[in-house]
């Protein structure tokens, strides 16, 4: 049985298209403009850190239900655990995306004091305009570049964690150079939601048990919800506990009972209908419909 790929058939094609001197193992990978990122026309759950120079063009992406738009140059970083969903590339765009694994991206935080804040501050506000600074971004690239195309591999993962690390110093100055306004109530209660929803999504469905975590009324997390990504709180949940059925089906040959079980409904009937009701098709169409991509 294999174990479940969240981000789905996305990181096999990355894997493909990357060859050895841009990349240490699995842990460190640099993705030139990726024409096949394209084929990503659903939301997935990252279990990497993945970041995003743009040098020419624009985007629009989605992370955890909020849509932004990057326009070059600019960074933009999303964190293992949340939601994003790539949703239009321009024709002329110049992406260099850096993929982090979980584990590397955790053995380089260790070393950032203050990760928590950074952290808070990329979830917050992933875009970072670079227009005064995208020099200095190329040529952290380019000593990126010529690390990984170096043909001294002892330390080199140590090298590019600590390259890494220098670069993410900086972003922490731009992130929060950009959030000194603070977090309003509303606000720290949507970040609050998002932790509660990656901890228990798997057991709970329900919005009154998020808000009784949070000691408000449903109604009125649905409103904080409602006004921080323009959908229900409810739709959230379920976005959540879909990517993950996705994932599962596509990824995994856990059978759907097994699926079921494993996000604890309480029958594979009642797991069927709620993927029915949310994506218009059985779990088992879906896997077949999609399992060739």
């Amino acid at each position: 049985m294999r174990e479940p790929i969240p981000y789905l058939q996305w990181k096999e094609r990355i894997d493909a298209q990357t060859p050895d001197d841009c990349r240490v193992g699995n842990d460190f990978l640099i993705v030139k403009k990726p024409r096949e990122t394209d084929l990503v026309d659903q939301p997935f759950r990252l279990d990497m850190t993945l970041s995003v120079f743009l040098a020419t063009g624009h985007c629009t992406f989605m992370a955890d239900w909020v849509e932004y738009k990057a326009q070059a140059p600019c960074l933009f970083t999303v964190t293992p655990g949340q939601i994003f969903q790539l949703i239009a590339l321009s024709n002329d765009a110049e992406p260099y995306t850096i993929i982090m694994s979980e584990a590397f991206s955790a053995s380089l935080f260790k070393e950032y004091g203050s990760f928590g804040a950074l952290h808070q501050s990329i979830v917050q506000q992933p875009v970072i305009d670079l227009t005064r600074d995208s020099q200095t971004f190329t040529r952290y690239l380019d000593m990126l570049e010529a690390l990984l195309q170096s043909p001294f591999n002892t330390f080199k993962l140590e090298a590019v964690r600590h390259l890494s690390l220098a670069m993410f110093y900086s972003y922490s100055y731009q992130l929060h150079h950009i959030s000194e306004v603070p977090a309003t109530k509303q606000e720290n209660l949507f970040q609050q939601f998002k932790t509660l929803l990656r901890r228990h999504y798997r057991q709970e469905r329900e919005v009154a048990f998020y808000a009784s975590q949070l000691c408000i009324t449903p109604k009125y997390l649905s409103v904080i919800v409602k006004q921080q990504t323009g959908q229900t709180a409810l739709a959230c949940i379920e976005t959540y506990v879909i990517t993950e059925c996705k994932a599962l089906l596509l990824s995994t040959d856990l059978t759907i009972q097994q699926i079921a079980d494993r996000l604890h409904f309480p029958s594979q009937s009642v797991f069927g209908k709620f993927f029915k009701r949310v994506t218009g098709l059985s779990p088992r169409a879906y896997r077949q419909q999609h399992s060739h991509l």
